[in-house]
């Protein structure tokens, strides 16, 4: 893996985010919003990998965005970090849903991101794989 691109508005998880891709030594850019990472995506189409949180500027813009991403026909790895997959329930329906609603490979609870830990969940898309670091 080569390029991942970030976009989320609170500080804390996009620089744990930072952290622990540049661990990995891969490059990562970061967009403080949807508006700032739908721009971003479409100068830079050589990211592997896109990881977006869910509210930001709206409480929806980064499933937006992450929908926008996957209709355009992007073949990349798609991932959303959210507190929502800290709700119990979420994640048993999100894992199915988000395939089909923008090609979500990977969710990224952000309990654990907040204390510098990048826990990947893996959706129906990718079943039975660990964690996407196989594919860096």
């Amino acid at each position: 893996m080569k390029k991942v691109l970030i976009v989320d508005d609170n500080d804390r998880y996009a620089n744990n985010l930072k952290i622990y891709f540049d661990s990995l030594k891969i490059s990562n850019d970061r967009a403080v919003d949807a508006k700032e990472g739908w721009e971003l995506f479409q100068k830079n189409f050589d990211y592997d990998m896109v990881i977006s949180d869910i509210t930001m500027e709206t409480q929806t813009s980064g499933l937006w965005l992450m929908r926008k991403i996957f209709k355009s026909g992007y073949t990349g790895i798609l991932a959303i970090a959210s507190t929502g997959f800290d709700v119990w329930g979420v994640m048993g329906f999100s894992k199915y849903f988000l395939v089909w609603f923008c090609g979500l490979h990977w969710m990224i609870p952000k309990v654990p991101l907040k204390n510098g830990t990048v826990k990947w969940v893996p959706t129906a898309k990718v079943k039975n794989q660990i964690n996407p670091e196989g594919l860096i």
